[in-house]
């Protein structure tokens, strides 16, 4: 039972985390370009629920089942990462204290904390990383997060200035996440010829990808009914053996009754002779 909710917790543990490193390279590039500081803000509540998630994976699945002679530095060596992931640095440093002029200090922290969120990334999703990694979604995941990111900034560089329905960054983001879903509400809508080209390289890429995944969650089904199936044939053939022993047992002990019943006919034979 303990393990189910490990990996219900660290699947959607890792794909928080996956929301997380997007959002992190989106912001590095938002402040460059320009970024308002209520997405930030908004950024920084998710920092902290993730943040919440990790402390709580370290605390239920790494100390609580941790071995008994294991010393604290050994753990923290062992887990150090889950240390440094589980301290909200965006909420801390621009919703509670609003270190806007601190950009570039924060962002060379940021770089440790995002290695330390590929750690435990790697470490947490290793449970339920078996059939992305067998589909190759996990590159698919990182070419989609390369397009989202180059993509968003690229539409924005172009289309800025010259297109009223991007008056900042925030919507290039929205026109790459929208046309990757390809759900096309229409608020934004390119104008130039560079940017139609790169909506159609972003529903495209989004059809792949939906595409990919679908096939994963198709394969992941059969694989565990195959799996079932087996277990369950492994199972019956155990079961077939077993009786067939059995069945050669009763019969030889069947065998030694009939043989010993024989040889009482036959004493009782010879006692009847006898008196005669």
């Amino acid at each position: 039972m303990q393990r189910h909710y490990q990996v219900i917790l660290e699947g959607i543990l890792a794909f928080l985390i996956l929301i997380e490193l997007l959002s992190l390279s989106l912001m590095t590039v938002g402040f460059i370009v320009g970024l308002k500081p209520e997405t930030i803000y908004t950024l920084g509540s998710l920092d902290v629920i993730i943040a919440f998630l990790i402390l709580l994976d370290l605390t239920f699945f790494r100390i609580r089942y941790r071995e008994v002679n294991t010393t604290i530095m050994k753990f923290i060596q062992e887990n150090w990462a889950y240390i440094i992931a589980i301290f909200p640095l965006i909420f801390v440093s621009f919703n509670l204290l609003e270190l806007f002029d601190l950009k570039v200090i924060i962002g060379l922290m940021g770089i440790v904390r995002i290695y330390a969120l590929f750690k435990v990334l790697f470490i947490s999703a290793r449970n339920v990383r078996k059939y992305p990694s067998k589909t190759k979604l996990d590159y698919a995941t990182l070419a989609l997060f390369l397009v989202i990111i180059l993509g968003s900034y690229l539409f924005f560089a172009i289309e800025t200035g010259v297109n009223p329905t991007v008056p900042n960054y925030e919507s290039a983001i929205w026109f790459t996440i929208v046309s990757m879903s390809t759900t096309g509400y229409g608020d934004v809508v390119p104008i130039t010829l560079a940017g139609r080209i790169i909506g159609v390289i972003l529903i495209l890429t989004g059809m792949g990808y939906v595409s990919l995944v679908t096939a994963t969650l198709a394969y992941s089904f059969i694989d565990i009914f195959r799996a079932k199936s087996q277990e369950a044939s492994e199972k019956f053939k155990a079961t077939t053996q077993d009786l067939y022993r059995r069945a050669v047992k009763n019969e030889e002990k069947l065998e030694e009754i009939l043989d010993k019943i024989d040889k009482i006919n036959q004493r009782l034979d010879e006692m009847e002779k006898k008196k005669n």
